[in-house]
């Protein structure tokens, strides 16, 4: 028997939820990339959420967007603001899978872990430093500080460093793309952003590092697991991430895809490193 329920929430975000039927101790908030969308990003890990003990014990909630319309800062600042309805308070739906034991339905998390593939890396870092920023430019880091301060960040092959398509995607991207493809990605801002060197990743990182470097935000380092060989984005770190690993013979698309003989997105997911 599953321990987790489907549950669909009305939200501004685009949200999708597995609830354990247990105790929840954490919370996992997944975020898609470029031209991704919650059911071909992360259907396999809806498939089988109960790896393990520490999956059973976690309420799994899957955020949606529109990359080809959504700015990286405005979908970073949302984030930042929605984060705050589903921890450390549980979202309604989900505390509803465990009314049938009253002691466990309204504990609040102990763990907030975001997962983020290749854009959706990019979002997270920003959304996490946009908090911290604000939190120690308005506050001097007095009082609580905003919860995106207390999460684990897992990056699947984050556009941390940009998009760089090579091989058979290169030719698809390059000067022989039709018009409508062609007039799609001028006009999609997140796009422009993810080239190499733009301001938006060049500042993210800048801040990022300056502040674990002079605050110590935990939160802001980040673990990574990159596909090797990945055709798609840059496969740089940051000088103050944690943990940075490679998944051989994974591509882009299927680096962030468990299966039954590939449980390493289980395993880093967890624990941030890759092996068990």
């Amino acid at each position: 028997m599953s321990a987790h329920i489907y549950s669909h929430i009305s939200h501004p975000l685009q949200v999708h939820g597995l609830a354990s039927t247990t105790t929840a101790k954490r919370l996992v908030v997944f975020l898609h990339g470029w031209w991704g969308d919650i059911i071909k990003s992360w259907g396999d890990f809806a498939v089988s959420p109960d790896y393990d003990q520490w999956w059973q014990e976690a309420d799994l909630l899957f955020i949606g967007y529109d990359s080809t319309r959504e700015d990286i800062t405005a979908m970073a600042a949302r984030l930042g603001r929605y984060i705050r309805d589903f921890y450390p308070t549980p979202a309604v739906n989900f505390t509803a899978a465990r009314f049938s034991d009253p002691a466990n339905s309204n504990v609040e998390y102990d763990e907030l872990v975001l997962v983020g593939h290749s854009l959706g890396g990019l979002i997270i870092r920003r959304a996490v430093i946009d908090a911290a920023d604000e939190w120690v430019n308005s506050t001097n880091c007095t009082g609580a500080p905003p919860v995106l301060l207390e999460a684990q960040l897992r990056l699947f092959s984050p556009a941390s460093a940009g998009f760089r398509p090579a091989g058979r995607l290169a030719l698809a991207y390059g000067p022989g793309i039709g018009p409508f493809v062609a007039m799609l990605l001028r006009t999609a801002t997140a796009y422009s952003d993810l080239q190499p060197g733009s301001q938006v990743i060049a500042n993210t990182r800048q801040r990022t590092e300056r502040a674990v470097t002079e605050w110590h935000f935990e939160s802001l380092r980040a673990d990574l697991l990159w596909a090797n060989p990945d055709r798609v984005v840059i496969t740089e770190r940051y000088d103050t991430d944690r943990h940075s690993h490679a998944a051989d013979g994974k591509s882009h698309r299927s680096v962030c895809k468990p299966t039954l003989k590939y449980d390493l997105p289980y395993v880093f997911v967890e624990g941030g490193r890759a092996w068990s």
